[in-house]
């Protein structure tokens, strides 16, 4: 599908500038089909509603856009419903139960950042707790009818991971993800301990847990941005410029943290892919702050994709993930470690163990 002219279109409509998306229009009128398939690829078709709708231009592309950004948007409030509920619920158990877990994603920014809670797809449930409650943390949402892996694949997120996912009840299951630590074995070194440390209060219908301090929250962002291979879900790129605009916020405070996590090389290619789809959308010190490295930029060069969204191409092939990952290590003489571990962690456990 060629949708070079629609992605265009739909950074500029998410980037506000209406004179170069009416110009776009105007020269060449998107696919209705396209758009709208654009928009649900990167997750942001609610938000792109909104977005116009709040400048009065919900019928800058045309009716059918029109109409199927309103569908998404109404499909997006029932899913919302329906995470938030179950959010709520996890709450109330892993609060019973003596655990505050630490909001992270959209579970934080669904109802701080956005004007309405139907504007941001939720897709799960997204909560950190600390590592010597993680086993009752899950063993409270089991106990009310939330499902977990089986036993050998349960074994396998634990030593694989620093993430197990869980089913909620109920006819249509909503995932949770019990979070103990952020980024990846052997290629970050983030102490969970000090992100607890610097968490602050979250007001979630009236049950106060806690989210990341902004500075942690748009490190961890970066990094997720690497670990998903640049894809094209653009609502985490913008919840990125969104944090940036928080009083205090700082980005060297940033850099000094991922730095210490081991990160600052992967953060420096994620913020290279965020200025290619936003330019304007962060100021000159992110950039001098988490600088990508030429060798890096060079050694990625004849991955690099033309393509509007993309930043790499090919990035669903494995053997292109391993080199962007190679590319991205923080140490490149970690590769050949960094490679045995990845090796050992992708077999399933029905596959010959964890």
């Amino acid at each position: 599908m060629n949708d070079r002219h629609e992605s265009l279109v739909l950074l500029a409509v998410l980037a506000q500038r209406w004179d170069a998306a009416s110009s776009l229009q105007r020269l060449e009128p998107v696919d209705p089909a396209t758009f709208l398939a654009l928009c649900t690829s990167a997750d942001v078709a609610a938000t792109v509603h909104a977005t116009l709708a709040r400048v009065g231009n919900a019928g800058l592309l045309g009716a059918d856009v029109a109409e199927g950004l309103a569908k998404a948007r109404a499909k997006t409030r029932l899913d919302n419903l329906l995470l938030v509920a179950r959010l709520e619920q996890a709450l109330d158990l892993l609060i019973a139960s003596g655990i505050r877990p630490v909001a992270l994603k959209g579970v934080d920014v669904l109802h701080r950042l956005y004007r309405a809670f139907d504007e941001r797809a939720l897709d799960d449930i997204d909560l950190l707790v600390p590592r010597d409650r993680r086993d009752a943390a899950i063993a409270a949402l089991e106990r009310a009818g939330f499902t977990g892996p089986p036993a050998a694949e349960r074994l396998h997120w634990f030593r694989s991971s620093f993430e197990l996912p869980l089913t909620s009840p109920g006819p249509v299951g909503v995932t949770l993800e019990i979070h103990w630590n952020l980024g990846q074995a052997l290629r970050y070194r983030i102490a969970p301990e000090e992100l607890l440390a610097r968490a602050v209060p979250l007001d979630i219908a009236g049950r106060v847990i806690l989210r990341l301090d902004e500075h942690d929250a748009v490190a961890h962002l970066l990094l997720h941005h690497v670990q998903h291979y640049f894809d094209r879900r653009l609502k985490w790129v913008i919840e990125i410029g969104l944090r940036a605009q928080s009083p205090g916020f700082s980005w060297p405070r940033v850099a000094e943290r991922v730095r210490s996590w081991g990160g600052s090389a992967a953060a420096g290619l994620a913020l290279a892919h965020v200025r290619k789809l936003f330019p304007g959308m962060l100021p000159d010190a992110a950039y001098e702050a988490l600088p990508a490295a030429a060798w890096r930029l060079a050694a990625t060069m004849p991955l690099r994709a033309t393509h509007p969204l993309d930043f790499y191409r090919g990035t669903r092939r494995r053997a292109v993930q391993l080199a962007i990952a190679a590319a991205a290590l923080e140490r490149p003489w970690d590769l050949p470690g960094y490679l045995r571990h990845r090796a050992v962690r992708d077999r399933l456990p029905d596959r010959g163990g964890v």
